[in-house]
């Protein structure tokens, strides 16, 4: 019995960590999409532009979905992480984030030019 439940929950962490590679994929792909296109859109290379704004639209919109289909997928790592490792993986998160300094949070009092660029 033990040998089935090992193989189901290896079976599982495999699924998880091909989802995860596929939407990494995904996303490289689309970035790499999207710069091209908004490169030759900007270069005046397409002869229908219209048709490279269509292409844009659907990356947003690809893009978009790999956002939704990540966060699924982050809530359903965090629903089967053992409530004794949450702690740590907390702690694992906070370090490993860049957070911005306080002086970039606080907003900056200036006065606005009369005329655009003073």
């Amino acid at each position: 019995m033990s040998g089935l439940l090992d193989r189901i929950l290896f079976s599982h962490r495999l699924q998880f960590l091909h989802k995860v590679s596929t939407l990494q994929e995904m996303v490289e792909d689309l970035d790499r999409d999207f710069r091209n296109t908004a490169g030759d859109l900007a270069g005046g290379l397409y002869t229908d532009p219209e048709r490279g704004w269509h292409e844009i639209d659907a990356g947003h919109y690809d893009l978009n979905t790999c956002l939704r289909e990540t966060i699924v997928l982050f809530k359903s790592f965090l629903v089967v992480l053992p409530a004794g490792q949450l702690d740590d993986f907390e702690k694992t998160v906070y370090v490993q984030s860049h957070f911005p300094s306080e002086d970039l949070l606080a907003p900056h009092h200036r006065r606005m030019g009369a005329f655009a660029g003073q």
